[in-house]
């Protein structure tokens, strides 16, 4: 089946995958004229509430994280994930923004510390989403060709599509 077909049996997610693609090609373009335009420094107006905003927000995840990984609950996965991000996010901006000197040697020392972690924290989500989906398969009686997540389908979309196949 070629790409239009399948975009076709999937148009919300179809639609949704075109609209990414766009919005990446657009922010490329952004980063290439930000490159061009920015300035090496420039003076932030609410600078505390931004950076309190963040690092609260990531202590939001962080907390979510623990708990579901303490309650082994699903939502552990994709907290991980967004727990693993921030702190990646958080490494990049306190390098980059840091001032020569004492500043940005603690600053490199926590931002690999913090990379450390988030690749612990990457590490469980892929474990975690693989096993998923080898149970997955498993409790449907079906043969798992590949557990690597470049190549197993996202079933949901075998769902709606016998759900089309049966009206």
């Amino acid at each position: 089946m070629n790409e239009t077909l399948k975009l076709k049996k999937y148009s919300r997610i179809g639609f949704s995958s075109l609209l990414l693609l766009l919005a990446a090609m657009v922010l490329s373009g952004w980063i290439i004229y930000l490159m061009v335009s920015l300035p090496t420094s420039y003076r932030a107006n609410h600078w505390d509430l931004a950076w309190v905003g963040f690092d609260s927000a990531m202590v939001g995840a962080l907390l979510l994280t623990s708990w579901a990984l303490w309650k082994r609950r699903q939502i552990a996965i994709p907290a991980a994930m967004v727990s693993a991000s921030f702190l990646i996010i958080d490494a990049w901006f306190d390098v980059a923004t840091s001032d020569p000197g004492w500043d940005l040697d603690l600053s490199i020392l926590l931002a690999m510390v913090s990379i450390a972690f988030a690749v612990q924290l990457l590490r469980f989500s892929h474990k975690a989403i693989r096993q998923s989906i080898r149970n997955a398969y498993e409790q449907a009686g079906k043969e798992l060709l590949s557990d690597a997540l470049w190549q197993t389908p996202l079933m949901i979309f075998e769902r709606e599509s016998r759900r089309k196949k049966r009206k």
